[in-house]
């Protein structure tokens, strides 16, 4: 069963991977238009920040520590660190133990 959510989360996280890498202009990931009150960089912030913190942290045992004001406050962070932020997931390879 731990494989079969492995393969699951990986998944997800891909498919996040490919919905940011989309975005052809950088500032558009963090625009808030209409009734969204979040832009997208903020969303995919917040998710890592949600895996990292029950998958990663408290299943996976790493050192992980959660900044979530952060992950809303934060703003014009270029797409290429969004598209590496998800290896800090416990999901995706990641194995640093805390000590």
């Amino acid at each position: 069963m731990i494989e079969e959510l492995h393969a699951l989360y990986r998944r997800d996280l891909q498919r996040l991977h490919h919905e940011i890498a989309a975005f052809q202009q950088e500032d558009h990931l963090w625009q808030i238009t209409g009734q969204v009150k979040n832009a997208t960089g903020n969303l995919a912030l917040h998710l890592a920040g949600n895996l990292s913190t029950y998958i990663g942290k408290n299943l996976g045992h790493t050192s992980y520590v959660r900044d979530r004001e952060a992950e809303f406050a934060s703003k014009n962070i270029p797409q290429q660190v969004l598209l590496e932020h998800k290896k800090l997931t416990g999901v995706t390879g990641s194995r640093e133990k805390s000590k």
